[in-house]
């Protein structure tokens, strides 16, 4: 064929032309959200919106982390897993870290690929609440239990009822849940003023201080709030959600400071919290920065607005920030940091599941599991 044909303009060509005519635009969008942040953050702090605190030098503490870790592969046409929790309990006395006890739980089995996601947060909770129930029955309590698992369960969690594989799992997280804080609530703080604080740490719901901060939700929030605040912020409202709220929230949160609380069950009757018996408590949730190079933090504790005031709130939180040792990107809170660091593990590539999986498969080809079903079936029969 001698036809000529037009090869039109290569991609590479059309990268470079769109970045060139772009990147003004984009940077210019940039500084202007940029800008607003800076002129939006005094006025914040300004009507108790973010609050700074003082870290606790030196800090004597016996304190608990309880974190969780989970790993899956495809096998048998399904999903081979591995989920365990780690309790670590570390004693500090006027700064000085002492590593005390570790308890642990770890569960091994198989699950179809359906919604396998939701029943490996379900399974990573009930483990982290088992530690947590084998904890309360100790004598010499920690006085501050830092998780890495969600304290509730959430309307987006509820799985189809007709799942009834996953609601097994559904069902069992709710129980263990309910079970521990009818049993244990009045060894907990603020419930008993001299209880256990248990705390859950995570990134999630970045910047739903801001939706609180109205006229009708203002008796949810606990710290002291400037009443000229939802005023203000309704002229800002929309520009703060083009800026981003977690753009903004990260902005806006400096180094040793957190946002005013508020009681998250009651600013919105379609979170749903579950199970509705411990929802009953209220559920407190508040975003910290330990550091200037230290991602926000949500905190979540279980109370309602009239069981926590600021003072109470400011104090956990700079337990929290202090144990916060190190000013890097991915810093925990110390005993959970060594408990985490326990769960490697679990994480090992390869590790644990492929041994599982290629001693099951030998099992199943050599037929011997086939063996152990009629040996059973034999004496059933007898």
């Amino acid at each position: 064929m001698n036809g000529s044909f037009d090869k039109g303009v290569p991609v590479s060509q059309s990268i470079v032309a769109n970045v060139q005519l772009g990147l003004p635009a984009t940077v210019s969008k940039l500084s202007s959200k940029m800008r607003f942040i800076d002129k939006i953050a005094p006025l914040l702090k300004e009507q108790g919106v973010i609050r700074t605190l003082d870290l606790i030098q030196p800090i004597t503490i016996k304190c608990s982390g309880i974190a969780t870790s989970h790993r899956t592969i495809n096998a048998f046409g399904g999903i081979l897993y591995i989920s365990g929790a780690v309790r670590q309990d570390i004693s500090i006395q006027e700064g000085s870290i002492y590593q005390t006890k570790q308890e642990s739980v770890v569960d091994v089995d198989e699950l179809d690929d359906l919604d396998w996601q939701k029943k490996l947060k379900f399974i990573d909770m009930i483990n982290a609440y088992k530690l947590l129930m084998d904890t309360m029955e100790e004598v010499d309590l920690p006085e501050l239990i830092i998780m890495d698992v969600p304290l509730l369960l959430e309307r987006a969690d509820t799985p189809l009822s007709e799942r009834v594989d996953i609601m097994k799992y559904y069902d069992l997280c709710k129980e263990t849940i309910a079970k521990f804080w009818s049993e244990y609530k009045e060894k907990i703080y603020p419930f008993n003023k001299n209880g256990v604080k248990i705390a859950s740490i995570g990134g999630k719901r970045f910047g739903a201080i801001f939706f609180a901060l109205t006229k009708e939700n203002l008796k949810y929030v606990p710290d002291a709030i400037g009443e000229s605040i939802t005023s203000e912020l309704d002229q800002y409202m929309s520009k703060m959600q083009m800026v981003g709220i977690k753009r903004l929230l990260k902005g806006i949160l400096v180094k040793r400071s957190r946002t005013a609380a508020f009681q998250f069950d009651a600013i919105t009757k379609d979170n749903r919290m579950e199970p509705i018996s411990v929802r009953e408590l209220g559920l407190m949730t508040m975003h910290i920065k330990a550091g200037n190079n230290t991602p926000p933090m949500l905190i979540e504790v279980l109370g309602k607005v009239d069981d926590w005031d600021s003072e109470m709130l400011d104090k956990i939180c700079a337990e929290i920030m202090t144990l916060i040792t190190f000013d890097q990107a991915n810093a925990l809170p110390i005993p959970l940091w060594y408990a985490k660091y326990a769960l490697k593990p679990i994480e090992a590539r390869p590790g644990v599941l492929e041994f599982y999986k290629s001693h099951a498969k030998e099992m199943l080809k050599n037929e011997s599991l086939e063996a152990i079903w009629k040996e059973d079936l034999d004496v059933f029969d007898q």
